[in-house]
């Protein structure tokens, strides 16, 4: 995959994302994690590492792979 099409698919995610909190958090991670300078996590990730975060992100939106919440 290109970096344009990751761009893309990035971008697609975050403008999907409904929640303040978890936009923050994904600000946080990518403005204080170095990946603007390229020295982040991310940066430090294969590609296939990418992918499977990539791939476990998309189907956390899926309420059957979420466990059951426990009530207290």
């Amino acid at each position: 995959m290109s970096p344009l099409e990751l761009r893309t698919r990035v971008h697609s995610l975050i403008d999907a994302v409904k929640s303040e909190e978890l936009l923050q958090r994904i600000h946080d991670l990518l403005a204080g994690s170095g990946e603007a300078r390229g020295e982040g996590v991310w940066a430090s990730m294969t590609d296939a590492q990418r992918e499977r975060v990539m791939l476990a992100y998309s189907s956390s939106h899926d309420p059957r792979n979420l466990p059951a919440r426990r009530r207290s």
